[in-house]
């Protein structure tokens, strides 16, 4: 755009006295506004360029003859005259004229393509401000593009299932915290007992079938690269009907393999049929002897299947049927299903759950075993739409991502219409010569929409490449949190809205200057208005630049906001010292291995970690920082009644040491100790939110809290107070936390953690020898440093920030350039103005603050505007912030400065070189 500047700012020159006569005297009639438009506009450029300068009207009188010549030709003149269908020159010859179509459509589009072919070659003579206007465009469209694949693959595509829309899931609800987002409908589904289940199944008359399934590991034999742990599944027997799936190969599973004891089989994945299998196709009846879940295979599962997501984190390669009699799902307390159903015809989900609500209630009364709290609140059973519970909160972000883009295509659109008007300004006289030689106003504003039109279609593919890169990147970098990124694509559904997006934004674009300039009388008024800034064309230049500010500060506050709120979240204090810390997650179970108790596992595992070299210190817990505590013990303070049940408590077992190895701090009492054997008084440290929230800040030391588990109830003495410690992330806060000897509670795996000195790639291969002697047969997962953890705790408001900050750069960029190119051409087209100002006396420093007077105010009142705009924008950002509120003054005062800042730059430029306009040279032009 910059490289246009020196031509779009110099005024229309002159047609000489003699050309014009001659104009109106030989061009005249239909056509004639066109080559007399070619002649004007040639003319002007010429003007502009200085080594064309001196043979200019030279070059336009041949030019005017030229075209009188052939214009009065016989051919040209019978053409014009419609001289029949035939449309015939001498000698039976068809005269080949662009209106010469044989009927008023094919005239139109003759005339739509001669409009064309002028608007190209105007376009072509400019080409630094063509590839300003379509990489404006470009920019928009190509972010509106991107976010609208992802927001298709992820929200408007249906889920791959057989009438996906009658699929619900279905799980239990805790009386505490029924809903994930109760504003869209949406409750917080946990996992259901087999017994529930089963009894659900049989009660229930909203579904044509419900299915269950659990998730498992199958630990494969070794075929020369080692035993491995593969992602498994068992599923119960309607599972692949009510998901409308058919096998690729074999069959599915049989009724009577679902009973407890029947002959192993497996279905498997197609993934795993490829990579594990070579693509056999022999591979139907062979056995996986060697497993520590021996069967044979039966079938291949097809390509396109993928599982329901809210089931399984990671999808399953090898699946086996669940069998319901299995003595282990005996204890309605194992809540360990998810399920899916298909809803009877004409029953809605809303329907389904009022019934669920029915039946959970009839559940707790019969069986209040595993259902129901002392207090006397039971757990429920919920039901979500499928899609809804895939996509979860996601849908949200997602929504504002798409919001945030659209505002930056309406940015692009008013700054190409900015441009496309100031171009058209420009082109006052050869415009209002095409219409004083016949050109209707439907014709000028066809010629100006037909540049519009090719400008749209250049920002259009601009846009497309954009959006294949924008979505690559977004692949490349969005959070595991965002569902159903496999299918997000540029695909025909994307290209066809790119398409109508480029369509929509360039008629904007291009209406804009071809409506106003169009008006029947608008051509004396636009040439006065080269001296005048208060013109209504230049108003509306002033509130298409007022409009892009103030978009630019909605966009500039939402990023700044959540750029804020992710500093926060960053600069919040772990309660520990994670540099040179790394956990890894090791099973305890040994295929062949004596039964032993937990505990004693853990310290085989410690004992083979601590002998590696580099090692300073090593710890287990059956959690580290920056996970979601796995254990929600129930706990009974002092004075509590039996039916008292205190929430949002979280459990952790570790060993002695533990608190030294992960760097965090004792506040008072003892620490957990070698003595605290399994034989021993059972104890506990608390952490300091424990002791305000729960103990109302009173001493903790030597308080006995009742554990109730299993229908047992375990006293407890609270020996110690530690310092709070990050679980989850940063944002959420710390919660309520209790520390038990590891010898005191059963877990079958432990979470290592390893302080070191070495480098994590110098001792992380260590670390998984180590393990292998302990355990040869599962290696160890999520060996992670603890900096990677917390890394990983922010990807959501890290991406967040990110994607909303590029479209606010973005947005600066264009709003600050949009503001700049409008000063420079009406400070090019004021020149004589300031050249009589400084002729009459007036200081070049009056000069300059004129001009950046007129530039901020147009920047002020957008930014007024854009301010008031964000009071109401930013308010969807509320669940997304941390430590910041919506509307922060501290935050709006950043964004208030950098874009008044951005905006005194954009006024100086032109304003300076409007001081260097030379008086002497302007009175003597004049």
């Amino acid at each position: 755009m910059s490289g246009e500047q020196s031509e779009t700012n110099r005024e229309p020159s002159e047609l000489p006295r003699l050309d014009r006569l001659v104009i109106a005297v030989l061009l005249r009639g239909r056509g004639a506004e066109f080559v007399v438009g070619d002649l004007v506009e040639r003319f002007d450029s010429d003007l502009a360029d200085a080594d064309m300068r001196r043979g200019a009207h030279r070059r336009l009188r041949r030019g005017v003859l030229a075209s009188a010549l052939a214009w009065w030709r016989p051919s040209a003149v019978a053409a014009r005259r419609g001289a029949g269908n035939a449309g015939t020159a001498e000698g039976g010859a068809r005269c080949a004229t662009p209106h010469d179509h044989g009927d008023g459509r094919g005239e139109m589009l003759g005339t739509w393509i001669q409009d064309l072919r002028i608007a190209a070659r105007s376009l072509v003579r400019r080409p630094g401000f063509s590839a300003g206007v379509a990489l404006t465009l470009g920019l928009g469209i190509g972010a509106t593009t991107t976010i609208f694949s992802v927001v298709d693959g992820v929200l408007l595509r249906s889920l791959p299932y057989a009438e996906p829309d009658a699929i619900v899931a279905v799980g239990t609800t805790f009386p505490t915290r029924e809903w994930d987002d109760e504003e869209a409908g949406l409750q917080h589904l946990a996992g259901i007992s087999m017994r529930n289940f089963m009894d659900y199944r049989e009660r229930t008359r909203s579904f044509e079938a419900l299915a269950g399934a659990e998730v498992t590991n199958v630990l494969l034999p070794d075929v020369g690269t080692g035993p491995e742990l593969a992602a498994a599944a068992m599923v119960s027997t309607e599972f692949f009907e009510i998901l409308g799936v058919t096998p690729a190969l074999g069959r599915l599973f049989l009724p009577d393999e679902h009973e407890y004891g029947a002959a192993g089989v497996f279905l498997i994945s197609w993934g795993a049929w490829q990579r594990r299998y070579a693509s056999d196709p022999d591979v139907i009846g062979r056995g996986m002897s060697g497993s520590d879940a021996g069967g044979v295979i039966v079938g291949v599962l097809p390509r396109d299947f993928d599982p329901p997501e809210h089931l399984f984190s990671v999808a399953p390669e090898f699946w086996m049927p669940l069998q319901p009699d299995n003595p282990r799902y005996a204890d309605r307390g194992r809540r360990s299903l998810g399920l899916v159903g298909r809803l009877a015809e004409g029953v809605t989900p809303l329907q389904a759950r009022a019934e669920a609500r029915g039946i959970a209630t009839a559940l707790a009364t019969e069986y209040p075993e595993g259902n129901v709290y002392p207090d006397g609140s039971y757990f429920g059973i919920g039901v979500n739409d499928l899609h809804a519970q895939t996509v979860g909160t996601s849908g949200r972000t997602l929504r504002i991502f798409l919001g945030a883009a659209a505002m930056l295509l309406l940015l692009a659109s008013m700054n190409a219409a900015t441009l496309l008007l100031a171009r058209a300004l420009d082109r006052v006289q050869e415009l209002g010569v095409r219409m004083a030689l016949g050109a209707g106003r439907g014709r000028v504003v066809r010629l100006l929409m037909s540049e519009a039109c090719l400008l749209t279609i250049a920002g259009g593919v601009i846009g497309v490449g954009f959006a294949y890169a924008g979505v690559w990147a977004f692949l490349q970098y969005a959070p595991a949190s965002i569902p159903r990124m496999t299918t997000v694509a540029v695909d025909g559904r994307v290209l066809a809205l790119a398409a109508a997006v480029s369509l929509g934004a360039g008629i904007a674009a291009g209406l804009v200057p071809a409506m106003r300039l169009s008006r029947g009388a608008a051509w004396s008024r636009a040439a006065a208005s080269a001296r005048s800034s208060s013109e209504p064309t230049s108003r509306l230049r002033s509130s298409l630049v007022g409009g892009q500010v103030a978009v630019a500060v909605v966009l500039l506050s939402g990023a700044g906001l959540l750029f804020t709120s992710f500093v926060r979240i960053v600069s919040v204090e772990p309660g520990f010292e994670p540099d040179g810390l790394i956990s890894l997650n090791v099973g305890l179970k040994r295929p062949g291995a004596e039964e032993e108790p937990a505990w004693q596992g853990w310290d085989l595992v410690l004992a083979e970690v601590s002998g590696i070299p580099g090692v300073e210190s090593v710890a287990g817990t059956s959690n580290p920082p920056f996970q979601d505590p796995f254990w929600a013990p129930r706990l009974l303070l002092p004075g509590d009644s039996p039916e008292t049940r205190r929430e949002g408590i979280a459990g952790f077992s570790v060993t002695p040491g533990y608190l030294e190895t992960i760097g965090t701090r004792l506040v008072s009492g003892r620490g957990i100790e070698r003595l605290d054997g399994p034989d021993a008084e059972a104890v506990a440290l608390v952490n300091e939110t424990f002791v305000r929230t729960q103990l109302g800040g009173a001493e903790a030391i030597d308080v006995i809290v009742t554990q109730s588990e299993g229908g047992v109830d375990t006293p407890i003495r609270i020996v110690g107070i530690v310092e709070d410690v990050v679980q989850r992330s940063a944002d959420q806060g710390p919660q309520a936390a209790i520390y038990v000897p590891y010898t005191q509670s059963e877990w079958p795996f432990v979470q290592v953690v390893v302080r070191t000195s070495l480098a994590a790639e110098t001792i992380i291969p260590e670390l998984r020898t180590a393990i292998a002697r302990f355990n040869p047969i599962v290696s160890p997962r999520d060996v992670r440093t603890m900096r990677d953890r917390m890394s990983a705790s922010r990807t959501n408001p890290r991406f967040q920030a990110m994607l909303i900050g590029a479209f606010a750069v973005i947005a600066l960029l264009l709003a600050s350039a949009g503001l700049y190119g409008s000063l420079s051409h009406a400070v090019g087209r004021r020149k004589r103005e300031m050249g009589v100002r400084m002729a009459l006396g007036a200081e070049r420093r009056g000069v300059l603050g004129l001009v950046v007077r007129e530039g901020l105010k147009v920047a002020l009142g957008g930014l007024a505007l854009g301010l008031i705009g964000t009071f109401w924008a930013t308010r969807v950002l509320t669940d997304f912030l941390f430590g910041v509120e919506p509307n922060d003054p501290l935050t709006l005062a950043g964004v208030a400065l950098v874009l008044g800042t951005v905006s005194l730059l954009a006024c100086l430029l032109p304003a300076r070189r409007a001081t260097a306009v030379d008086p002497v040279e302007v009175l003597r032009a004049e």
